[in-house]
């Protein structure tokens, strides 16, 4: 299991950066577009035969930038799609939506992440790799429910989800199974193919009816059918009014045609004239 810490340093010249180096799964699965940044957050994937555990934004207790601001940590798992790191992922996520246990990983993570060395910032891997609070948490193999679910992020939306991870295993979807962030839309979540989404721009007392892996591309072929329908009415008005205009002008030659053709008659008083001679 691959770890990556992003925080920064104290000085103007430490900025947000990662460590040992940005995580490649992050650059090709474009998974940072599912989240706000800005607000704690927690996305559980799965990319290419491996899994992706993100967890952003964990306030440090004491350090602090340049200008005062608290100083954030947010941490990546990476490893192998095998049983044992989903066991792993599933407690370490479960701890992340609890309100309760997230103040302890936030506080073990901040103990790993110090100020100093060459980015501003150094970091304990080790302390990382085998964090206590993990141990609290019992994860079972129940399979997975399949069934696509979106809701509001609240406390009791995260508690929920979390006894799911506890209880359940993942879907062996190929894609970011968990978001929980701040301000996503649920067309953006949906898009993705999330499995379970929590955002504050959810509308629902509580989980949504399930939505469809295919529900953009029916809406797609959808509006593409109405779309084809009402082309193909065009086309088929076109040709009534062509077909119409053809045989008025059939007419007017077929009348020009019969008027053409008869004897032409002379007037009545020639014809008078010539009888009485």
């Amino acid at each position: 299991m691959n770890i990556y810490v992003q925080s920064r340093g104290d000085a103007p010249d430490y900025d947000y950066c990662w460590q040992p180096e940005v995580p490649y799964i992050l650059k090709k699965s474009r998974i940072h577009e599912l989240i706000q940044s800005e607000s704690p957050s927690v996305i559980l994937a799965r990319f290419d035969g491996n899994l992706l555990l993100l967890v952003t934004s964990l306030e440090s207790s004491e350090r602090k930038d340049f200008q005062g601001r608290t100083i954030r940590n947010s941490v990546a798992w990476v490893g192998e799609d095998t049983e044992e790191n989903e066991t792993k992922l599933r407690a370490i996520a479960s701890c992340a939506l609890r309100d309760e246990l997230r103040e302890n990983l936030r506080a073990e993570i901040d103990h790993a992440v110090t100020l100093g060395g060459d980015y501003g910032f150094q970091v304990n891997f080790d302390m990382l790799t085998h964090l206590a609070i993990e141990e609290v948490i019992n994860v079972y193999d129940f399979p997975a429910n399949l069934d696509k679910k979106l809701g509001k992020n609240s406390k009791q939306q995260r508690d929920e989800l979390a006894y799911e991870l506890e209880q359940h295993q993942l879907p062996s979807d190929n894609a970011p199974l968990l978001v929980v962030t701040g301000i996503k839309s649920e067309s953006t979540l949906i898009q993705a193919g999330v499995w379970r989404g929590l955002s504050n721009l959810v509308q629902a007392g509580g989980w949504k009816d399930p939505y469809k892996k295919s529900y953009s591309s029916e809406k797609t072929i959808a509006n593409s059918n109405q779309k084809n329908q009402k082309n193909n009415n065009l086309v088929l008005l076109i040709l009534l009014l062509v077909g119409i205009a053809i045989a008025i002008l059939l007419l007017l030659l077929i009348a020009e045609t019969n008027l053409q053709s008869q004897p032409e008659l002379k007037p009545t008083s020639q014809y008078i004239s010539y009888c009485y001679k």
